[in-house]
Formats: C-alpha cells, structure tokens, sequence
C-alpha cells in the first residue's frame, strides 16, 4: 500500500468518522466518506494489545488489502476500527472479513 493511500492525521480520522457513514460487522467497523481517490487509515485500540502487536496487525490489514482491493475502484477515504474479535482470527478468516466489507461498501449496501 502506498504511502498517499493513508490517512495519518487525527484530524482526517475525525473528518471521516464524523460523516457518520459506517459499515458494522462483529469484528471490524467501517467508516467511509465520498473522495477523489482511496484513503485508509487503520486503528487497533491501545486497549487490545501493545504496540508492537498492533502494528503487526496493521500490517496484516495493509497486506490483505493490497493483495485482494482494486484501489482505482474505490474513490472513498476510510477508517477501518479494529475489534477485539478480530484478533483473535486466522489470517484466513482476517482476510474473508475485511474483503466481505469491501465488496459491501463497493456494492452499495452500507447502512446509514
């Protein structure tokens, strides 16, 4: 994943999360706002895990969605919320959940 494809600042996070647009799932919830290209930010709460474990885990998302999610398709920024549920799945099952919410958000099916 390229690095102009993240979101890093807390205001962006924010500016996202407060369209109130979200896809929910029992392990992972979606935020999304309409933009001119793909933008991801990636959050594991403090609370789940130390640091490096959190990393590892963003890294994991960061290599499911490149190899799995068409970026020039999607024209959204998103903030992807870890839970504690997903952590404790296979890479596997990781990697079903998060393209099960893509193919959501592409489609058109998202909640309000």
């Amino acid at each position: 994943m390229k690095r102009e494809n993240r979101l890093k600042k807390n205001w962006e996070f924010q500016e996202v999360i407060s369209s109130k647009k979200q896809i929910v799932t029992k392990n992972l919830i979606l935020y999304y706002k309409d933009s001119s290209k793909f933008e991801i930010g990636i959050s594991v709460p403090k609370k789940f895990a130390i640091a490096s474990l959190r990393n590892f885990f963003r890294r994991q998302i960061k290599s499911i969605l490149d190899k799995n999610i068409k970026f020039n398709e999607l024209k959204y920024k998103n903030v992807l919320i870890l839970r504690k549920s997903f952590l404790s799945l296979s890479f596997q099952e990781k990697e079903k959940e998060i393209i099960k919410i893509y193919e959501r958000l592409g489609n058109g099916k998202e909640k309000k």
